[in-house]
């Protein structure tokens, strides 16, 4: 099968079983504004993550759509992209420009797109305060404390009855720390007490700290491998002797990275991911998609987390397609864009009249006791 055919099926696998809307028949053309020829190893991740936005091209292309494309290597400065806004034309036409990644060169871009009506999707800032006065600006990564706020939404839906423990690592871990104040501060608002001991009193004070009528929730307040592995050394051997409790463990973003060397353990203790993205190499749409990009690149994806090549497809299709069937109504039906995401999923919501749009998605990746891994999402209250 030739690679413009398995594109093409793919195409079809990316959306939800109905296509009877009808088709925007303009051309949609879109902009890209990326450090591409920086030869360092955030410039490859670039690279990658174009590929993957040329991939979504070409599928769309195979849906019927017209797709013009505007490349342009972004430098990293302030500079740098003043001089490219002076001087290339053709992004004033674009629909939509993905871009940039140096924060010192977001205002001048959406200052830029303002003027002109284009929409801007930021991939990689999680800067919120880039997004007022911007109507069309989309910031793909919410800041760290929204996400947080999110998963702690879900561990208080998931378990609202279960004993809560902190477990403090010892660590200066700025992501930790937050979130565990963050639940923490959110369980008192409920009446829900936590509890707290450190990872070296968990010989003496985790029974004390224990239910067993009831799951025990642990919350390490570090992300890091090395506070989980020493929280596994610990907890293999008190498991082992005292089978009589019940355990889970809600975890960070970058656990996901930990689990091909973690699995066992994260299966053992029933381990609850917050995340604003998942790959499943098992996945089939995932492993045609891999497939293809070998094939059209001549090499594999970087093993990073997430997948630039992935994330680049996901959100371009999103885009392209959402652009292609809505046209100018695009905004009015950021809800019902019907594209399955092979990593990343997207839930815009708008911060008021006048400002921009901030993708609001977060999943639960679930590596579950019983030895499977399964997705959570809000609409599974």
């Amino acid at each position: 099968m030739s690679k413009r055919i398995f594109l093409f099926l793919l195409s079809f696998l990316l959306l939800l079983p109905s296509l009877q809307a009808q088709m925007m028949p303009h051309t949609v053309r879109m902009g890209v504004v990326l450090p591409l020829k920086e030869k360092t190893s955030r410039g490859a991740k670039m690279v990658e993550f174009y590929q993957g936005l040329l991939m979504a091209v070409d599928s769309i292309k195979h849906l019927g759509c017209s797709v013009e494309v505007s490349t342009f290597h972004s430098g990293s400065s302030a500079a740098s992209m003043d001089s490219l806004l002076a001087h290339r034309t053709s992004l004033g036409d674009c629909d939509v420009i993905f871009g940039p990644l140096d924060v010192a060169q977001l205002p001048a871009l959406a200052d830029y797109c303002d003027l002109r009506s284009i929409r801007l999707v930021t991939p990689f800032s999680s800067l919120a305060t880039q997004v007022p006065g911007h109507p069309l600006h989309y910031l793909v990564n919410a800041p760290r404390h929204q996400v947080q706020n999110q998963a702690v939404w879900f561990a208080q839906t998931l378990f609202p009855e279960e004993n809560f423990v902190v477990i403090e690592s010892g660590e200066k871990n700025e992501e930790g720390t937050a979130f565990v104040e963050r639940a923490r501060m959110a369980m008192d608002g409920r009446g829900i007490y936590v509890k707290q001991i450190s990872i070296d009193e968990i010989e003496s004070e985790f029974e004390t700290n224990l239910e067993s009528d009831k799951l025990n929730v642990l919350l390490l307040n570090s992300s890091s491998l090395a506070a989980l592995n020493a929280l596994m050394d610990k907890l293999r051997p008190f498991a082992t002797q005292h089978p009589e409790y019940r355990f889970s463990l809600f975890g960070y973003p970058a656990w996901q990275t930990y689990a091909s060397q973690m699995q066992s353990d994260l299966f053992r203790f029933d381990t609850y991911i917050y995340s604003t993205f998942y790959r499943d190499p098992n996945d089939k749409r995932v492993m045609a998609f891999e497939q293809c990009f070998k094939n059209n690149f001549g090499r594999t994806m970087a093993a990073t987390f997430p997948r630039y090549g992935l994330f680049g497809f996901d959100l371009g299709y999103y885009f392209l397609y959402g652009l292609w069937k809505y046209g100018s109504l695009f905004e009015a039906n950021l809800t019902t864009i019907p594209v399955v995401p092979l990593q990343n999923a997207f839930e815009f919501q708008s911060q008021g009249e006048g400002n921009g749009y901030i993708n609001d998605f977060v999943e639960l990746v679930h590596y579950a006791n019983y030895q499977a891994t399964e997705i959570l999402y809000r609409n599974q209250e």
